[in-house]
């Protein structure tokens, strides 16, 4: 491989842990809202929260092809209803 290939998939390394990162921080900041809306006794914010948790945890899993055993907790009480 050349030295420009080789740098190219750095740089595609680099920038799929970057999204990684990007997603893990995501999932915690929504985790953190959730809460508060539990807290609170937003119901249907909670939800709506609950929802968007499963859509990036499915994007984590797809991402990385691995389980989140961490969330997995989360995703037990996600109740979706398709229309």
């Amino acid at each position: 491989m050349s030295v420009i290939g080789s740098g190219k998939l750095q740089h595609a390394a680099a920038t799929a842990m970057d999204d990684l990162d990007e997603l893990t921080a995501l999932a915690r900041m929504i985790t953190y809202a959730k809460a508060v809306a539990e807290d609170l006794k937003i119901e249907l914010g909670a939800q709506s929260l609950d929802l968007a948790l499963t859509a990036v945890t499915r994007e984590l899993r797809r991402a990385t092809d691995a389980d989140l055993p961490g969330l997995e907790p989360l995703l037990a009480d996600v109740s979706i209803e398709l229309h």
